[in-house]
């Protein structure tokens, strides 16, 4: 069956006129997925940063340790794909508050999507 481009774009239409309907909808789960989300995030980030400083620790003592020069590079580069790793997770975690800040967007409270009063 070929579908045409004419009715693929009637359904696009269709579907992105209809959103609105759904996300009012599901006001009160909408916001139980965002706070869920958030703790996730929230308690993520602290475990990413231990992995990146234990995979950092390890290399450390594999080059400390090494005595061939093979085992040394091994360390070497595991101590710093953990630099970077550390980097990355902090710089992204720190500009993002930092946009937040500049936005006005406190960190402590939860975000309420909009809702329709009267029905």
């Amino acid at each position: 069956m070929k579908v045409s481009k004419l009715s693929l774009t009637y359904l696009a239409a269709v579907a992105v006129a209809a959103m609105p309907l759904a996300t009012f909808a599901a006001g009160a789960q909408l916001e139980n997925l965002m706070a869920t989300i958030g703790r996730l995030v929230k308690s993520a980030i602290p475990i990413l940063v231990g992995l990146a400083l234990v995979f950092f620790i390890i290399g450390l003592i594999r080059f400390v340790i090494a005595a061939e020069e093979e085992k040394r590079k091994e360390g070497k580069s595991m101590m710093w794909w953990g630099v970077v790793a550390l980097f990355v997770i902090v710089s992204i975690w720190g500009i993002t508050a930092f946009i937040g800040e500049q936005l006005g967007i406190s960190q402590q409270t939860t975000v309420n999507p909009p809702g329709v009063t009267g029905f």
